[in-house]
């Protein structure tokens, strides 16, 4: 009879102790560097002379690398990377992704930064079985030096924005193209993203239409579409977005969408702005503290920083009330930006960012951002048999086939004229969605 006890007391215990993936640390995590997400990306390439010896002394291990450049019209073309944190020994397909985004006011910060918890994000993630993605996005804002006084102006703010937006949703289709090899769910890709991480990443989730672009992207010369780079055809947005004290450019960009949210942030944050107003008003501070003396080649040196007008996480958390739309806050009374430096708020916001994202895992894969839905019935002719499909009417319209599990096994873009073949597709039943066209299910047969 004591026997008996004892093996039940057991199995009880190593049942209450059994951990779960997305939620408990069970994986050692290798990492892979420098995969190169895409190529031939135009950057900026003259660093005035304040940057050339903070970058110089950035490399000797002394302060922080700052980029603020000479002017937007000499170019250079650089590959854009990111380091890939996965489980080691994980055997599991259709894992969850999570790409985190490091700060740094646009102008400086790296996809390895420690201080703001990029790697410490990427590794507790990845031991929890999602794979991770610490991603470089350009850096680098114009900054004019006149009279001793470094300048910068809130459209070339903008422009540097701007840049950003168009690198996380190459690095977003990177992942979804190379799903498979990865081994990742492209339905359950998230971004957590610190201060200008989470900038870029609200934008990814609202900023979707070229219309939206601001008027200071358009601008000579000019940046391109939103997808001007890294592969073409996969979605660029992400399934859901952790923000950790970010804001948009225009309220006007978000829509109703099922794509879960969180917004942490602090209220008495002055660097991004809790509610609205111009974020860094406090950058010239920011500036002189990682500036040492060693920089100031030109003497003293005053800072004239212009910023555009941004809305904080309280304005898109009205917003997002009003158009009853689920979400969820972690607002902070009287903590500054950044807050997980004070007291216990790195343990706090981290369970935060933590319990959002294994919340997802357990809910049905949104799959609205992959399988965008079909312009007119009439767009879209079915070969025999259903062995491919040919679009009548538009241009690299995107499209993705489903099984009857939601699971895409094949997605691209297609314009008219183009054919599709599905004949690489096992016989079964499918669900096609093409772009401005009603889905439709199809049946497959050898």
């Amino acid at each position: 009879m004591k026997k008996i006890v004892l093996v039940v007391l057991a199995c009880l215990v190593s049942v209450s102790f059994a951990k779960e993936r997305y939620k408990d640390r069970i994986f050692d995590v290798s990492v892979k560097k420098n995969v190169v997400y895409a190529s031939d990306v135009k950057h900026l390439k003259e660093l005035n002379s304040i940057s050339k010896t903070l970058v110089t002394l950035a490399k000797l291990g002394k302060g922080t690398a700052v980029y603020l450049y000479d002017n937007e019209t000499d170019l250079t073309k650089v590959d854009l990377h990111m380091d890939l944190y996965q489980p080691k020994g994980d055997k599991e397909k259709n894992r969850a992704a999570v790409v985190v985004l490091h700060g740094g006011a646009f102008a400086a910060g790296a996809k390895d930064d420690k201080d703001q918890q990029t790697v410490t994000y990427c590794d507790s993630l990845a031991a929890r079985g999602y794979v991770t993605a610490a991603v470089e996005y350009r850096l680098g804002i114009t900054a004019t030096i006149e009279n001793k006084t470094l300048h910068i102006d809130s459209l070339d703010f903008s422009r540097t924005v701007y840049r950003g937006i168009q690198d996380v949703r190459a690095a977003i289709r990177y992942l979804r193209a190379n799903a498979d090899d990865l081994g990742i769910d492209p339905a359950r890709i998230y971004l957590v993203g610190n201060s200008a991480g989470a900038i870029l990443s609200l934008e990814n989730l609202y900023l979707d239409k070229e219309s939206e672009i601001p008027t200071a992207a358009k601008s000579k010369p000019k940046l391109g579409g939103l997808d001007e780079y890294g592969i073409q055809g996969p979605a660029a947005q992400a399934n859901a977005v952790a923000a950790l004290w970010g804001a948009v450019h225009d309220v006007s960009i978000i829509e109703k969408m099922d794509k879960p949210v969180l917004l942490v942030h602090g209220k008495a944050d002055s660097t991004v702005l809790f509610k609205t107003g111009r974020p860094l008003g406090n950058i010239a501070n920011v500036l002189e503290n990682i500036m040492p003396s060693a920089a100031a080649t030109i003497g003293a040196l005053a800072f004239s920083v212009e910023t555009p007008t941004l809305y904080g996480s309280f304005v898109i958390d009205s917003v997002l009330k009003a158009k009853k739309i689920d979400h969820e806050t972690y607002f902070v009374d009287d903590m500054p930006h950044e807050f997980y430096d004070y007291e216990d708020y790195d343990v706090k916001v981290k369970k935060k960012v933590f319990d959002f994202l294994y919340g997802l895992t357990q809910k049905p894969a949104n799959y609205d951002g992959i399988v965008v839905a079909l312009m007119k019935p009439s767009m879209l002719r079915m070969g025999e048999y259903n062995r491919s499909f040919t679009l009548a009417k538009g241009n690299n319209v995107a499209y993705a086939v489903t099984d009857l599990r939601g699971r895409v096994v094949k997605n691209g873009a297609v314009s008219a004229g183009e054919t599709v073949d599905l004949m690489d597709l096992d016989h079964g039943v499918y669900v096609l969605r093409v772009k401005g066209e009603r889905p439709i299910r199809i049946g497959l047969s050898r």
